[in-house]
């Protein structure tokens, strides 16, 4: 079953939630977010599991709460059960007030986090990573932090696209990062002419798989979300699409399973522009009799293609998406037709996938999260904070980065350490808040964690105030800060 295409043939140009919050008499401007001193126990790493005949390997680690998760990720170097190639999440659990949900990938498509990209104008729909045998390793495992790479050689149009993505799991941290950048650099410029679909996937958020859709929603430069007074998805829908938007997101959810799922990018809409086609003529609309828009110009692919003409679906199906000429154009028009992109020879980007319960609103959280560090001013008295950064995964060029010390290719805060592998870190949150960051110190050539942290003069814990991994081979120090961050801290690694 292919990703469903486009039905016009036209190529338009025109037409959080935080943590605790500081109570209202004060506190401490770095906080842990729970009472406890339970240290949480380190990301484990268990290599070819044995998944119902996928062969896995699962990543388990604690999220912000200290809670168990895990995702186990399907080699993609041999056919599996499926018929697929791997690549992708065929189980994701999260603690769901102490019980375990298990979320499998669906029967039509076997799990989330597959490569697809539709072709704009060609005798093929496009292509995805159904049938293509790749590579993938761990990058890197640490205590608390690790990094899994995939890479595939994608044909389309008759040409070869290097595809490489990277999962980044960090305890500490809720959702796992997801990595992508598409190389189009062996064809010539202008010769595919392709959007960007990934992560495409389907996988049971809520557990069972067995309940209608209540939902769906995106952002792109606005906030569309469906209403429903029977409380299932159908067609007949109505919609609001009012609501000014900063950071691209996808969310669907299951109101009487308490389950959602989403994509979060870790970058603006401004600084990287996500979504496709013309739905944006319904900005600042809203239709509360409906229906929902026509399937295919639906800003991002979700279940529009599963959804019945009559009823509601069970479908989980989500991914991302991009105008045409994302990949392989040199220059493509941004969702708006305002302005114009370039999208060779490479195509970059980075997101969150969010699961968790309904009732803790996951993706407006991450959102909320994402926007909150544009206004962070982080400096170093100490060391040096970088400004610049490869493009994306599986690149060498830098660029520069839009909030000086921001990875948005990881989500990181990155500085460079001092001769004597030390740091002194400053974080000017405001009353905005930054909950858990996650630094990187580029050039550490320690091979142990550091011997004492503390922020503001007071002497942190590690696995209980912080998570720290030394990555030897890179030369550098993952550390997860477990407190949100208000106002200005310093932060000292020595």
């Amino acid at each position: 079953m292919k990703p469903h295409l486009l039905k016009n043939a036209a190529f338009h140009t025109t037409p959080v939630l935080l943590g605790a919050l500081l109570a209202a008499c004060g506190g401490k401007d770095a906080r842990p977010d729970t009472p406890t001193e339970t240290a949480c126990v380190p990301l484990q790493l268990e290599r070819d599991v044995n998944l119902d005949g996928f062969r896995t390997d699962r990543y388990a680690w604690r999220d912000a709460h200290c809670k168990p998760r895990s995702a186990s990720l399907v080699r993609n170097d041999a056919p599996d059960p499926a018929d697929w190639t791997g690549g992708y999440v065929r189980r994701y659990t999260y603690d769901v007030a102490g019980t375990t949900r298990v979320c499998d990938g669906s029967d039509a498509v076997p799990g989330w986090g597959i490569v697809a990209s539709h072709l704009r104008a060609s005798e093929e729909w496009g292509n995805w990573t159904e049938k293509i045998q790749g590579t993938g390793r761990t990058l890197f495992e640490g205590r608390h932090h690790a990094l899994h790479e995939f890479r595939w050689p994608l044909t389309l149009d008759g040409h070869v696209v290097d595809v490489t993505v990277h999962y980044l799991f960090a305890t500490g941290r809720s959702h796992p990062l997801y990595a992508i950048t598409h190389d189009a650099s062996r064809a010539p410029p202008d010769a595919i002419h392709a959007d960007v679909r990934s992560p495409y996937g389907d996988i049971r958020f809520d557990g069972a798989g067995n309940a209608d859709i209540t939902g769906v929603g995106w952002g792109d430069r606005y906030r569309f979300t469906t209403l429903s007074a029977e409380g299932v998805l159908s067609r007949a829908n109505g919609w609001d699409y009012r609501e000014s938007n900063v950071v691209p997101y996808t969310r669907m959810f299951i109101n009487p399973a308490n389950a959602e799922m989403g994509v979060v990018q870790t970058q603006t809409w401004e600084q990287k522009p996500a979504g496709g086609y013309w739905n944006y003529a319904n900005w600042g609309l809203v239709d509360e009799d409906g229906p929902l828009p026509e399937d295919w110009n639906w800003t991002y692919q979700l279940n529009q293609y599963q959804l019945p003409e009559q009823g509601p679906t069970r479908s989980h199906r989500m991914a991302w998406g991009s105008n045409f000429g994302a990949l392989g154009y040199r220059e493509y028009p941004r969702y708006g037709d305002d302005s114009g992109l370039s999208g060779y020879p490479y195509q970059s980007y980075s997101v969150f996938m969010v699961l968790g319960t309904k009732d803790s609103d996951p993706v407006f959280s991450q959102v909320n999260e994402v926007e909150r560090w544009q206004h962070v001013r982080f400096t170093a008295s100490e060391g040096r904070v970088l400004e610049r950064g490869p493009g994306g995964v599986g690149r060498d060029d830098l660029v520069a980065f839009d909030v000086p010390g921001y990875n948005p290719v990881y989500a990181t805060w990155e500085a460079e350490a001092a001769a004597n592998n030390r740091a002194v870190l400053h974080f000017d949150a405001g009353t905005r808040g930054v909950r858990h960051p996650v630094l990187v110190v580029r050039g550490y050539t320690a091979s142990t964690p550091p011997a004492r942290v503390t922020l503001d003069g007071e002497a942190l814990t590690a696995d209980v105030d912080y998570f720290a991994s030394v990555d030897a081979a890179g030369k550098a120090l993952w550390l997860t800060l477990a407190r949100t961050v208000d106002q200005t801290v310093s932060l000292h690694i020595e």
